[in-house]
């Protein structure tokens, strides 16, 4: 296996989802900086829409340090014209027995997030995840994107949770979700100082 800056690459077989492929191991320590290095890495030689290894995240922490490792890699892909997308689920890893968030990406085509048009939507610490799921549902049944802006790791792991429910949800009507994540430093106000995540959650027909 491969450490990097906390993130463990590892090719293993099990009985896990993740059997038969490399994944990323994220935990709260991860440095997102040197995460993001190894995903736009692995993003820029993949071909377009081909997957990449997933992330693996167990905890709010972790999951925080993944998306902003996914927003950074994205900003680091756009001197190569490059551009990434991801979709979170839950899986449970047999081999640990613990509940995960996987975040699978894949390579996509350049969107400005100031150019898609949607819904502005919150995620806080003590947002009901099903609520916002379903707000994150409707959106996309109406072929309308969602922007879920969240502050701190419990609200960034309450958003990403919620959009894997809302990918639940329209499963069945043959929609999938697609995310691209930006990170912003807030500058006035109570939360100056902290960086503010925000989800650009699009609709795709599969």
């Amino acid at each position: 296996s491969q450490r990097v800056g906390g993130a463990v690459v590892r090719s293993e077989p099990s009985d896990d989802p993740l059997s038969g492929g490399d994944y990323i191991k994220v935990g709260g320590g991860t440095v997102p900086r040197n995460l993001a290095g190894l995903i736009a890495n692995q993003v820029s030689i993949s071909a377009m829409h081909a997957l990449s290894a997933p992330i693996i995240s167990i905890g709010p922490s972790s999951v925080n340090q993944a998306v902003k490792g996914l927003a950074i890699a994205r900003k680091s892909l756009e001197d190569m014209r490059q551009d990434l997308v991801f979709m979170p689920s839950f899986v449970h890893l047999s081999s640990e027995d613990l509940n995960a968030i996987q975040i699978d990406i894949a390579r996509a085509p350049v969107v400005a997030l100031e150019s898609m048009d949607g819904m502005e939507l919150r995620a806080a610490g003590t947002t009901e995840v099903k609520g916002l799921a379903g707000a994150v549902a409707k959106n996309a049944r109406d072929s309308a994107n969602s922007f879920i802006t969240a502050v701190g790791a419990n609200s960034v792991n309450q958003a990403i949770k919620a959009v894997a429910i809302a990918r639940g949800y329209i499963e069945e009507e043959h929609v999938d979700l697609r995310c691209r994540a930006s990170i912003e430093e807030i500058h006035e106000g109570e939360l100056a100082g902290k960086s503010a995540v925000t989800l650009a959650v699009e609709p795709v027909a599969l």
